[in-house]
């Protein structure tokens, strides 16, 4: 029995090695946790998408891309975001590439290359949002006040600080990026608090099971609703490729280390039976259905679809293939004011597989199967 937990527990360990490794590498990092940041450039087919009739451009001694046209006429400029600030969204840095003309107005915002959800930044581009800049003078943009996009919150305030920034790093003057209530802001700050310290109440204190419906109501709706907040393999993969973004993303790294913590003093599943609003969803729903309840069937043979899920992600970022990870899971569900029917009809499946089997998707769930993978309560068997 003990060489069946040690080879166990080997196994589990080096399949959470692999997924790291191959995560890191597909990022870009040298190293598992050290890498050079890679510089942002500016392309010709970047600048045409401001300026069509750009044929070539060069960058001035203020730190702008001066655009020409035929015979070498000046058309406008360009400025970088990241040569003045750096800002994160849910996947990574949000870089911008901003036009302006002769008078220092904005003619357009262009989002160059990143790692966000093509749904989310399908939803800011527009007139009411990223278009709301297009003939504002750069002073005035910052102070300019740009609604954040409600389930693109991340996404969106990347942008508007991005814009701000630079718009107050050009103009050598102080950006105001507030974008939501202060008021607004600190409930749901007070919200995520509140329920971080109930879930801890939960897990450890006997006798509040009864109370547990209540309590999944409250995930739902704090952590899936309103927040937007799930751990996800998209999150894992931008964490690995470029850090923390502690201040966009704070919430979410603070559950992931909790989740952590608590699993290696035995409290396996934590993340996923008390956090996870999509595992709320299924539970609540388990809770109501009127009919018979089942367990899908995900393992053969000692291994589950799970792991085998985890490991095929894993190997298309080895073999070099980019799948839009937030496809892979249906965690983008709560933010269906903004993503596309696709993500809206895989949680519509979860929720209609959850009236006949019991929590089907955590039963594939391949950031279930990480986190699960590194439970100190399996591998002190050994």
């Amino acid at each position: 029995m003990r060489k069946k937990h040690i080879e166990a527990t080997v196994y589990q360990y080096t399949l959470i090695i692999i997924i790291l490794i191959a995560l890191a590498y597909r990022g870009g990092r040298d190293f598992l946790f050290q890498k050079n940041e890679a510089e942002i450039t500016v392309e010709l087919k970047d600048i045409q998408e401001i300026y069509p009739r750009a044929k070539n451009y060069e960058l001035n001694r203020h730190g702008a891309y001066d655009v020409y046209g035929k015979k070498n006429q000046k058309i406008g400029a360009a400025l970088l975001s990241s040569n003045y600030t750096k800002q994160f969204g849910y996947g990574g840095r949000v870089p911008l590439l901003i036009g302006i003309d002769d008078n220092l107005t904005i003619t357009e915002v262009l989002l160059l290359p990143n790692n966000e959800t093509s749904d989310y930044i399908q939803a800011i581009y527009g007139d009411e949002f990223i278009g709301k800049w297009e003939g504002v003078n750069l002073e005035d943009a910052t102070q300019f006040q740009v609604d954040i996009i409600s389930g693109a919150t991340h996404t969106s305030k990347a942008v508007i600080a991005g814009v701000k920034h630079t718009a107050s790093s050009v103009m050598k003057s102080d950006a105001s990026v507030i974008n939501e209530t202060s008021l607004w802001a600190t409930i749901k700050d007070m919200l995520f608090l509140s329920l971080l310290l109930l879930s801890l109440v939960m897990v450890f204190k006997k006798g509040t099971a009864k109370y547990r419906t209540i309590y999944m109501f409250l995930v739902l709706v704090i952590m899936g609703l309103i927040l937007n907040n799930a751990l996800s393999a998209q999150l894992l993969h931008s964490w690995l490729k470029d850090g923390f973004a502690w201040r966009a993303n704070w919430q979410t790294a603070v559950v992931f280390l909790l989740a952590l913590t608590v699993s290696f003093i035995g409290k396996r599943k934590f993340y996923c039976n008390y956090l996870c609003p999509m595992g709320a969803l299924q539970e609540l729903t388990n809770r109501f259905t009127p009919f018979k309840k089942r367990k899908l069937l995900t393992t053969y043979k000692g291994l589950s679809v799970r792991e085998v899920y985890l490991v095929l992600i894993a190997g298309a970022l080895l073999l070099g293939f980019s799948p839009e990870l937030s496809y892979t899971e249906p965690f983008m569900f709560f933010s269906f004011r903004v993503v596309g029917i696709g993500l809206i009809i895989f949680g519509l499946i979860v929720i209609l597989s959850s009236l006949f089997f019991t929590k089907p998707w955590c039963a594939v769930c391949p950031t279930g199967c990480f986190l699960d993978t590194v439970s100190y309560q399996k591998a002190k068997k050994v």
